[in-house]
Order: C-alpha cells, then sequence, then structure tokens
C-alpha cells in the first residue's frame, strides 16, 4: 500500500516550484484558482487514503503504522477547502457587492444540496442493493445532511452552515454600504455557531470546529495585502514566523485533548502553516488541478466503490486492487457527476436561458 502511496505524493509534488527569483520575493498568486485546486486536489487525494482507511483490514506492519500515523491528519484535511470557499465568497463580494451576496441563497446554498442531494439518491439505491435496511426519517435527515446512508455529510453541512450564515450577516448590513460590516457579521455568527454546538454538544467536536476556518478565509480577503507585507518584509522573519506557526501547530497536536481551544488553536495554526508554505512553494500540475475542480464529486462519491468492494468481499481478498480500482472509479464517477449534474443544475436554475 505504500507504494500507492508514495506514487500520489509523486504526483503531488510534481511540478513543484520554489520561490522565485528575479526580484520576485514570493509566490503572488498563491491564492488564485488553479494554484487553489492544486491545494485542494492534494488534500481530496488525502481525503480519498483516509476514508480506504475504514474499509480495509490492514495486515502488513508497515502499513498499520502509516495509517495510524496518517489517520491523526483528521479533520484537518478540509480546512483549506472551507479556507478557501470563504476567501472566494468575500472577493466575489467586494466585486459584486449585495448583487453577489443576493445569489448565495440558490448558487451557493441550493447548488451544494441539489448535488448533495443526488449523491444520496445514488447511496439510497445502493444500500437497496445491498440489502441495507434505512428508515424513511434516515433518508429525509440525510438529504439536508443532519444524518447519513453511508455517504460523508459532516463537512457538506459544515459548508451550508457558512454560506447560510454569510448571506444572514450581510443581509443585516445590506443598507450600510460597507462590506466590512457584513464580514465582521460572519465571524461572530460563526464564532456563536462554534460556541452554541459545542455548548449544548449537538454533534460530534469534527461537525463545527473547522467551520472557524471558512471565516479566517473571509477575514484573509480583507487583510490580505497587510499580512503579506508582514510575512514577506524578509526571509529571516518569513522563516521565524513559519517556524513558530509550526511549533504551535505540533504543540496543539500534542495537546489538543486538553480541551477544545487547544484543539481550535491547532486548527488554525495548521492552516496558517499550510498559507505559509504556499506563498513559496508552488504546487500546480494538471492533475492536481482536475482533482481541485472535481473535489466535490470525488469527496462524496468515493465511498460508493469502497463500500461495493467492502460488502462483496473484494477488499479483504485483493486490497492493494480494491485501493486503485476504487481510485479509478471515482475519478471517472466524479467526472460524470460533474459533468451531467451540473448541466442538469443550469437547467433547473436557469430555465429560461436552457431554453434559450
Amino acid at each position: 500500500m505504500i507504494v500507492f502511496i508514495a506514487v500520489l505524493a509523486v504526483i503531488c509534488v510534481w511540478g513543484i516550484q520554489l520561490k522565485p527569483a528575479g526580484g520576485q520575493e514570493y509566490i503572488t498568486d498563491y491564492m488564485s484558482v488553479d494554484k487553489t485546486m492544486a491545494i485542494k486536489g492534494i488534500f481530496i487525494l488525502i481525503v480519498f487514503v483516509s476514508h480506504f482507511n475504514s474499509y480495509a483490514d490492514f495486515t502488513s506492519a508497515a502499513d498499520i503504522k502509516y495509517f495510524q500515523e496518517f489517520s491523526k491528519i483528521g479533520q484537518r484535511m478540509v480546512t483549506l477547502f472551507l479556507f478557501y470557499s470563504g476567501y472566494g465568497v468575500m472577493e466575489s463580494v467586494k466585486k459584486k457587492k449585495m448583487n453577489y451576496v443576493h445569489t448565495i441563497p440558490v448558487k451557493r446554498i441550493l447548488n451544494v444540496l441539489f448535488r448533495f442531494d443526488i449523491a444520496i439518491l445514488l447511496f439510497a439505491v445502493l444500500n437497496l442493493a445491498l440489502g441495507k435496511a434505512f428508515t424513511l426519517k434516515q433518508f429525509l435527515l440525510s438529504l439536508v445532511c443532519w444524518d447519513s446512508l453511508g455517504n460523508s455529510n459532516w463537512y457538506i453541512f459544515a459548508i451550508i452552515v457558512s454560506y447560510a450564515i454569510t448571506f444572514i450577516a450581510f443581509e443585516i448590513f445590506r443598507d450600510k454600504g460597507n462590506y466590512y460590516l457584513g464580514a465582521a457579521a460572519t465571524v461572530i455568527l460563526t464564532v456563536l455557531f462554534v460556541c452554541c454546538f459545542a455548548y449544548f454538544n449537538i454533534k460530534d467536536a469534527y461537525w463545527y470546529d473547522t467551520v472557524i476556518c471558512y471565516a479566517l478565509g473571509v477575514v484573509y480577503s480583507l487583510c490580505r495585502d497587510k499580512i503579506e507585507k508582514i510575512v514577506n518584509a524578509g526571509d529571516t522573519l518569513y522563516v521565524l514566523l513559519l517556524a513558530v506557526v509550526v511549533f504551535a501547530a505540533h504543540f496543539s497536536r500534542v495537546n489538543k485533548g486538553s480541551g477544545f481551544l487547544m484543539n481550535e488553536i491547532h486548527i488554525v495554526t495548521f492552516l496558517a502553516a499550510v498559507v505559509l508554505v504556499t506563498m513559496r512553494v508552488s504546487f500546480n500540475n494538471a492533475f492536481l488541478r482536475w482533482c481541485g475542480r472535481h473535489l466535490f464529486g470525488i469527496y462524496i462519491l468515493q465511498r460508493i466503490p469502497m463500500i461495493i468492494f467492502s460488502e462483496t468481499g473484494f477488499t479483504e481478498n485483493h486490497l492493494y486492487w480494491a485501493f486503485v480500482l476504487s481510485f479509478g472509479i471515482t475519478l471517472l464517477m466524479a467526472w460524470l457527476f460533474e459533468k451531467y449534474i451540473n448541466k442538469l443544475w443550469k437547467i433547473i436554475s436557469s430555465p429560461k436561458k436552457a431554453v434559450s
């Protein structure tokens, strides 16, 4: 198995570029669509490997040790997804103001929920085919991300909540003509949401403790220039800041069992460390960008082949083939899903344009 992971690692670093020379102090386009898609691609591959681990029974000592360490990444795998989403939404608000905010319920929330519910129907069919029973209540709650039919759901719940908070926050201050107020309200409402879920123990911590990363993306969009001036004032300062952040991430990871706050510190410092690295190191190749563009399909559909191979005993008897085939089938399903479901969504959301 480690051989396959090594291959994925090589793919991730293929085409890597370090800090550019010729007077440019840092990689200026590290927050561009292409570069962020590539980073998303890296982390969705990590998500895939992590999820496969839950369907496989490893016997090799090397595989067991590796996946024990790998599993410690936990929900940090999606921190960049949320951060980049918050950043992208805020960038759009800065350009289009309330015209963009008004599109959030349909183009962001309903769009995600529509594609998610199509996937839920696929999981429902899969469960029926495998003879796995589920209740009507479970099915209905799965449609709103609150329950599961074997699919991943908590990240989708987190991103939908984040979009909803953004819409509410900016609507509150829609007549003020200042998007800083909407951004501040987004941060405050996000913190309140996290504290509420934590205090009342509504769900497991991983359902909400990464949501703060979305709010940080909103803040970063507003403060990026100021942050870059500080971080890139000199190589010595940059290295020092990176070292401090990495140490804080490591220290908080070791001690995150001591409380919720320490866990939040760990999530934030891990996110900060990755962003700092991308200022000097460019991960950017066509395959990673493709995975980033098809992130939703890969994320939500990858469990289907994993479940099929696990339930039929194929994974138990052909572990490595199950991994390779699950990966290939997931990529194919994600491509087909994104291609045709996106077309269907355009027809539903813009019927007049579709007819014309």
